[in-house]
């Protein structure tokens, strides 16, 4: 049996305790259940990670929207510094439909709704503003209307 020199153990140890908790690393699991229940009757479909985000990436996923439904989205931000998540809807042809930040008022929202009146691919865009680092969840649930 070989002995490990304690220097080599000490090493060992840090990188089997900070291998899954460094600082400012994004934990979503821990606040998914805390922010779907901000969707009250919505059905819970899925959620995007958004980790980490550098300041003014945009993040992109797509999702299939069904006529007749009414979906919801939920910004969900941790490790933010100073700015904040926002959420973007786009139609198939990349058309902003809706956002969790009003530009001309400057003002940010936790979250939007959009009655959906055609089948089809929909965009939804995440990004961090005036923050350089941030990490968080964007939660899709669905209702029928």
């Amino acid at each position: 049996m070989k002995i490990f020199k304690k220097s080599h153990f000490l090493l060992l140890l840090a990188m089997m305790f900070f291998s899954g908790t460094g600082f400012g690393q994004c934990e979503t699991d821990l606040f998914l259940d805390q922010c779907a229940s901000s969707l009250g009757t919505y059905n819970y479909i899925k959620s995007f990670n958004v980790v980490p985000a550098k300041k003014n990436a945009v993040s992109e996923y797509s999702y299939v929207f069904s006529k007749g439904s009414k979906y919801m989205l939920i910004v969900c931000e941790q490790h933010v510094d100073k700015g904040k998540m926002v959420v973007n809807l786009f139609d198939r042809s990349h058309n902003l439909i809706a956002s969790t930040y009003d530009k001309t008022e400057g003002k940010y929202y936790p979250n939007l709704v959009y009655s959906c009146s055609t089948t089809g691919l929909y965009y939804i865009q995440t990004t961090f503003l005036d923050t350089k680092s941030g990490c968080g969840l964007c939660i899709l649930g669905f209702t029928k209307e």
